[in-house]
């Protein structure tokens, strides 16, 4: 009996101890694995031939997070939490693209939802190179063949080691980052990072940051052509306030040099309610939407309408259709909670033309609305004066 107890002793303790080493190894190739990028100047793949903007001419630009080509209509996502009708809390299932041929079909429907608009700048959000959860598909490619007579940057923003969670979908390696096309020369291209958590999950968030293109002006100044993607997931909102923070430093810059600013972006802020344009509120909210907020929803603008940008430059919403749905359940038109994160900042020296949200059409539920991710592509036309 006694060496039955003792054979037992050691080959638990033997099993312990190759998981406590396991566990330990994981978590010091996590560790040695991490870093930011810090700011940095980009590449920029050149095929334009036309040297730069006018005055007085219309241009359009699209906004576009593409969610790593997984966000078909009966995706859900394992870290999206919201509530049903009663107040119960739900979440979602999945971690990566439930297969290689939805990443394709979501890829090219979001490229050609954008090309169908003509723009002349095209930002786009959660575009990855070679991702686990993507199924290796190289998206940045796509849309760079796609766009074949535009500049091009890349900006990475998401670079881990393997993510072992959740043990039914594990998440994986990832390299994602922000791709932006101009169909002007691009003269100047850099990465500026923003802040982010400085706790233990900073080792599997975005290495957050936005990227600005830099394009000549007829009458000698610049038009900066902004991507950004703030932080999502930060209940309170308190690293998504120092972004803003972060932002308005370089907003500052480019006032104090007379130039252009058009910034695309998801803002993962409600910029709906309480914003000035409209008459939205938590009582009063778009899209006739009743279910209880989720948490990680915060407002850009405060209970009095002030924006938290400089004085310079103003928030671009559409309210035609809403550009973000939450994904703890497959998306219904009348069940899912939906609201607008994404949309532009302008410099005041910009005349706003038009604006709008674009409904994608007939993804793979058949319905019109999110067809090709999680978010919709969002439209602004201007003019410099």
């Amino acid at each position: 009996m006694n060496k039955i107890v003792k054979r037992v002793l050691v080959i638990s303790g033997a099993v312990l101890g190759t998981v406590v080493l396991a566990i330990g190894g994981y978590v010091g190739y996590v560790l040695l694995s991490y870093n930011r990028i810090g700011d940095q100047e980009l590449t920029v793949a050149r095929h334009s031939e036309k040297t730069q903007v006018e005055l007085e001419t219309t241009y359009k630009a699209i906004s576009y997070n593409i969610g790593f080509g997984a966000y078909s209509q009966d995706f859900t996502f394992f870290m999206d939490t919201g509530y049903d009708d009663e107040g119960k809390e739900t979440c979602g299932h999945y971690s990566k693209a439930k297969s290689k041929a939805e990443v394709e079909f979501n890829t090219k429907g979001a490229i050609e939802a954008t090309k169908a608009e003509n723009p002349d700048f095209v930002m786009f959000q959660e575009v990855d190179n070679n991702s686990t959860r993507s199924h290796h598909i190289d998206q940045d490619k796509a849309i760079q063949e796609a766009y074949a007579n535009y500049d091009h940057t890349h900006a990475v923003n998401f670079h881990t080691a393997f993510l072992p969670y959740p043990l039914y979908d594990m998440h994986g390696a990832v390299k994602a980052g922000l791709t932006t096309v101009s169909s002007y020369q691009i003269s100047e291209a850099e990465r500026k990072s923003y802040t982010v958590s400085d706790g233990f999950s900073k080792y599997f968030d975005l290495d957050r940051c936005f990227a600005y293109n830099k394009i000549k002006v007829s009458n000698g100044t610049y038009l900066y052509i902004v991507n950004s993607h703030m932080s999502a997931y930060d209940e309170g909102g308190t690293i998504r306030a120092k972004q803003i923070q972060e932002l308005n430093a370089f907003l500052g810059a480019c006032k104090n040099e007379g130039s252009y600013v058009v910034i695309g972006g998801d803002w993962n802020h409600d910029l709906l309610s309480y914003n000035p344009d409209f008459s939205y509120n938590e009582e009063n909210r778009p899209y006739e939407m009743t279910k209880k907020v989720p948490d990680w929803v915060s407002y850009y603008f405060d209970k009095e309408g002030n924006s938290p940008l400089i004085p310079g430059y103003k928030v671009v919403a559409s309210d035609n259709a809403p550009s973000c749905r939450n994904n703890d359940i497959e998306y219904d038109p009348a069940e899912t909670f939906v609201c607008t994160v994404d949309g532009f900042i302008v410099s005041n020296n910009i005349e706003v033309v038009s604006h709008k949200t674009i409904q994608t059409k007939n993804g793979n539920k058949g319905l019109d609305g999110f067809a090709y991710s999680d978010h919709e592509p969002t439209m602004l036309e201007f003019r410099l004066h």
